[in-house]
């Protein structure tokens, strides 16, 4: 049987007995601490080695403890992890969280043992880069800058800075406080100023570079939608939206400009919601004496104030089947005063529109003169006019009343002889003779 590295097993039980066997004296020594990063290796120096030390021994954890991790003098069962330069110093690679803790290097003197120990801490560096961002107080009045990197073993060192210098030192921190992996500055809002930027490093004990983050403060700035307009007894929406604000705002509603302070309440007729940068005011109900008006939406952090009005008008409701009713009442009035006032100036329009209803019928129209006596002629020649004329229209065969030419009783003689066909007038003329 031969342990690996081709040690005999009566070799390896000699030298452990030679060991045990070994008095043990007070041991004077050194301390230091190291970091190594998970998966990287590491070189334990054993300081102050004198060149007259028969053996260098190293332990994991307690010094008196056995079997020793790594001899110079005996070959133990190694690990492949470990292995000594210059016979003396301890290399560990590819290390692990479990290789955290003490070591102990000893060296063996003729006379006495001089001990040197490391603290060995293995490192794991965050994998991200820090980050940043800015909160108003719970009071409103102050601002808070968060800076967080998290992620990393041990715990990293966060540094606010300003303008290159660090914030720790300034007279307007009001106080400073770390936890785990966030680092918190609370700053006086007097000193503050828009658009400006504060910058966060980042520093780790296995990293050489420091990583950085930045936030920029900003006053607030808003956008409304147009003017509302609400109908009595109908609810109505008014709408503030924060387009710009680091760190977010606060946001009210006030009355009017007359009386700034009175902050509206949600309850009753007011219902306030806000969902991230976006606040709804609605009114129910809306009366138009108490509703009409301007509204102020207040957007407030602790780098500055902005204020935006938004203006209600609240009407009565309109009666739409009333309006519609007057509207086609007054256009029917229209239509009868025109064709009224058209046919008193004009009235033969009902004659000439009848005779191009007949003109393409081949109606035959028949004039009788029923006078009493042949003095009938002279009767028409008269300026009087006032012979009774008859006349019976056959169409198609049957014979109605020209109701027609009831529209030409006050007409003009001349008018009338246009009317009548050249072969009428000479059958007129006979009977006369």
């Amino acid at each position: 049987m031969r342990f690996p590295g081709g040690t005999p097993p009566a070799r390896f039980f000699l030298a452990l007995c030679v060991w045990r066997l070994v008095p043990r004296r007070d041991a004077a020594g050194t301390e230091e601490v190291v970091f190594g990063e998970v998966g990287g290796s590491i070189l334990l120096f054993c300081r102050n080695v004198s060149k007259e030390a028969t053996e260098v021994v190293w332990f994991q954890g307690d010094p008196r403890s056995f079997p020793p991790l790594f001899s110079s003098r005996v070959s133990l069962p190694p690990d492949v992890r470990f292995s000594l330069v210059d016979n003396s110093s301890l290399r560990i690679t590819g290390l692990r969280a479990q290789d955290e803790g003490n070591y102990t290097c000893r060296e063996v003197l003729n006379k006495t043992d001089h001990e040197h120990r490391v603290r060995l801490l293995v490192a794991n560096p965050p994998r991200s880069i820090p980050k940043c961002w800015a909160e108003t107080s719970s009071s409103g009045l102050t601002l808070q800058l968060f800076c967080s990197w998290p992620g990393g073993y041990p715990h990293p060192t966060l540094h606010w800075r300003e303008e290159g210098h660090d914030l720790e030192n300034s007279s307007w921190v009001l106080s400073s406080t770390s936890s785990s992996d966030t680092h918190v500055e609370t700053l006086n809002s007097s000193h503050l100023a828009n658009h400006k930027v504060f910058k966060c490093v980042g520093s780790h004990v296995v990293k050489q570079e420091e990583p950085a983050c930045t936030v920029e403060i900003k006053v607030p700035s808003l956008e409304s939608e147009p003017p509302k307009t609400c109908f009595v007894g109908d609810n109505v929406t008014l709408t503030c939206r924060v387009t710009e604000s680091t760190p977010a705002p606060r946001l009210t509603w006030l009355r009017d400009v007359a009386q700034p302070e009175m902050e509206i309440q949600p309850g009753g007729r007011y219902l306030i919601a806000q969902e991230g940068n976006v606040s709804r005011l609605t009114i129910r109900n809306c009366s138009q004496g108490t509703d009409g008006g301007c509204y102020v939406c207040k957007a407030q952090n602790p780098v500055g104030l902005r204020e935006l009005f938004v203006c209600l008008t609240v009407k009565q409701p309109v009666n739409v089947v009333g309006v519609v009713g007057a509207v086609a009442v007054l256009s029917l009035l229209s239509i009868l005063t025109v064709t009224g006032v058209v046919l008193y100036y004009n009235p033969l329009l009902c004659l000439r529109g009848a005779a191009f209803r007949n003109q393409d019928s081949g109606d035959i129209l028949v004039l009788v003169d029923s006078d009493d006596d042949d003095e009938g002629k002279g009767e028409e020649e008269a300026a009087s006019g006032s012979a009774q004329r008859e006349a019976m229209a056959l169409v198609h065969g049957n014979s109605s009343r020209g109701a027609d030419l009831g529209c030409i009783a006050e007409g003009d003689d001349s008018e009338w002889h246009s009317k009548v066909s050249p072969w009428e007038m000479r059958e007129e003329e006979a009977r006369g003779s």
